[in-house]
């Protein structure tokens, strides 16, 4: 595994481990896979891609791991050194090298194009002139904010600041806020974390800035809600799964979590979701793969994986074969309640593909 227990953002996603530590553990219990027992190694990437490729080199050349749990944010690092060497890789296909190297494996893709799902969300809401923000220093985010942007316009929602880049307690907000004033922005977009977010908001309103949509990518958790509900009230959420509030679904996930990672509270945490759905997808090929399986023969066997519902927690089933290279089109919403202590469940929506132009 490589995920980004350190670094920049490194807290939206320090519950992948143990969502996938959960699902080997379950896995273990019930006999392993074919008879065996499943151990796994990890490192830290720092949020780092070039940190991403000398861990994944690591695990693979000095570890001897079989595949690869690819936690999201920095896997482009590692994403040619892992193909070249035909290493299965499965997590959440959070930009576009998911969709091109055929030994990476997703429920979810960024392809090469752009949806219209979230802009159609935005304008259902009121929203009309947005400003985007980035993690700063965060590559993937600038990549992945491309397709973004491309989406929003396609949806008519007018960019009036796109890749605003923002850090954690380090923003002075105060030009932010003046900007925004002054262009009449109404939506607040892109990837920002919920810490950033319940710092900007009560800055807004106290400013007199009427935003009427705030819509988070990152944070669908209830420490989310523990931390900075109150101040993040009435705004939405993207989510990419069955939502928590469908609790029969959840219901093995929060009970593997309970007893094999009761150190992660609330165990409803968005990153955890995508750690149980790559572990399961990896030992879904491993499985597959037979008796004594071998690198290319899992990449083999997760190529033919059809109808994958990831334990019931996807709202649809998926081809992660044959879906590569398709950005995902339909989405989940949530929005914080007024009093900051739940999400309410919202209607799916489905948006349509758009072409990337050159110079989007």
């Amino acid at each position: 595994m490589v995920f980004s227990d350190t670094g920049i953002g490194s807290q939206q996603y320090l519950a992948f481990r143990a969502g996938a530590d959960a699902r080997i553990q379950v896995i273990n219990a019930n006999g392993g896979i074919n008879g065996r027992r499943v151990t796994y190694d990890w490192r830290d990437d720092g949020g780092d891609q070039s940190l991403n490729l000398s861990a994944a080199t690591d695990l693979v050349e000095e570890v001897g791991v079989l595949g690869i749990l690819q936690a999201p944010g920095t896997g482009p690092g590692s994403a040619a050194y892992l193909d070249e060497k035909r290493v299965p890789v499965t997590g959440f296909g959070s930009d576009p090298d998911w969709s091109r190297h055929d030994n990476m494996f997703s429920w979810l893709y960024l392809g090469e194009d752009a949806a219209t799902t979230w802009g159609d969300f935005i304008r259902s809401r009121g929203g009309t002139r947005a400003a985007v923000f980035n993690v700063e220093l965060n590559a993937s985010g600038v990549t992945f904010n491309a397709q973004y942007l491309a989406g929003l316009r396609a949806a008519g929602v007018e960019i009036v600041q796109g890749n605003w880049g923002i850090t954690p307690q380090l923003t002075n907000l105060a030009p932010m806020i003046e900007r925004m004033r002054a262009e009449r922005v109404d939506t607040i977009a892109g990837v920002i974390t919920p810490p950033d977010l319940a710092r900007l908001l009560p800055a807004l309103r106290e400013a007199g800035v009427e935003i009427k949509v705030a819509l988070l990518l990152l944070g669908y958790s209830g420490s989310t809600l523990h931390d900075y509900g109150q101040a993040l009230a009435g705004s939405y959420i993207s989510i990419s799964f069955q939502p928590f509030e469908n609790t029969a679904v959840h219901a093995e996930m929060q009970a593997a979590m309970r007893q094999y990672e009761p150190h992660i509270q609330p165990p409803t945490q968005d990153s955890a979701v995508w750690g149980w759905l790559a572990a399961d997808l990896l030992l879904r090929g491993v499985r597959d793969a037979g008796a004594c399986p071998t690198r290319d023969g899992v990449v083999t066997a997760l190529s033919q994986v059809r109808g994958y519902d990831g334990t019931g927690l996807l709202p649809h089933a998926v081809d992660p074969a044959p879906d590569r290279g398709q950005t995902n089109l339909c989405y989940s919403f949530g929005r914080v309640s007024d009093d900051g202590t739940r999400f309410e469940p919202l209607e799916p929506m489905c948006g349509r593909r758009v072409d990337l132009t050159p110079d989007q």
